[in-house]
C-alpha cells in the first residue's frame, strides 16, 4: 500500500511556495525589498527541493524497506519538474528585481560570476524537464535518456558554485550532507 498518493506529492511540492512565497506576500512580510526577498526565498526553495530529489535514490538504497522512500522515488519525475518550476520562479524574481533596480533589464547581469553557474544550471534543468516524459524515453531509448538525466549532477555542481559564491556557510550546510549521502550510495553499490 502506498504511503503517498499523487495528490499528496503535489501538495508536498506546493508547500514551499505556499509557506515561503505566498504567505509572506499575502501578509506583507517581505520587507522593504519584496522582489529581493522573493528571489532569496525562491532560491532556498529550489535548492531544498533539488537536494531532496537528489537524496531519494541514495536513501532508498540505504533503507530499501521503507515504503515512504519507495513511494517518493516513484514520483521523482514530478519532483524534478517541481525543481524546475521553482527555478523558473527564482529566475523570474531575479529578472524582476534587476528591472526594478536598474529600470530595465541589461543582459550583462547574466554574465556576473555569481549568476553564470545559476544560468547554466537552469539550462541543464530545462533540458531535463523537457525530456521528463515517456515520449522522450521512447525516442532516445532508456539508456540514452538515463545518460542525459545524469546531467543532474552537473546541475548540482553548478548550483553549489552559484550558492558558494554567495554564501560559503549555506553552500556547505546544504551540500556536504548531500554529498555524504550520495557517497554512501556509491560506496554501497561498489561493495
Amino acid at each position: 500500500m502506498r504511503a503517498i498518493s499523487k495528490k499528496g506529492i503535489y501538495l508536498l511540492l506546493a508547500l514551499p511556495a505556499i509557506i515561503f512565497l505566498l504567505f509572506p506576500t499575502l501578509f506583507k512580510e517581505l520587507g522593504k525589498k519584496p522582489w529581493k526577498t522573493l528571489l532569496i526565498h525562491s532560491g532556498y526553495c529550489t535548492i531544498g527541493l533539488l537536494a531532496f530529489c537528489l537524496i531519494l535514490a541514495p536513501m532508498k538504497k540505504l533503507f530499501p524497506k521503507l515504503q515512504i522512500l519507495k513511494d517518493l522515488n516513484r514520483y521523482k519525475r514530478e519532483i524534478g519538474i517541481a525543481v524546475f518550476i521553482y527555478a523558473c520562479m527564482h529566475l523570474t524574481f531575479f529578472i524582476t528585481d534587476a528591472i526594478i533596480r536598474k529600470g530595465q533589464l541589461e543582459l550583462k547581469v547574466f554574465f556576473h560570476p555569481v549568476i553564470i553557474p545559476g544560468v547554466l544550471a537552469f539550462l541543464v534543468l530545462l533540458a531535463l524537464t523537457l525530456t521528463s516524459n515517456d515520449w522522450s524515453i521512447q525516442r532516445l531509448t532508456y539508456i540514452k535518456w538515463k545518460r542525459l538525466h545524469r546531467f543532474i549532477y552537473c546541475a548540482e555542481l553548478l548550483v553549489f558554485i552559484h550558492v558558494l559564491l554567495q554564501s560559503v556557510t549555506y553552500a556547505l550546510v546544504i551540500f556536504i550532507p548531500l554529498l555524504f549521502i550520495q557517497r554512501l550510495r556509491v560506496k554501497r553499490s561498489i561493495n
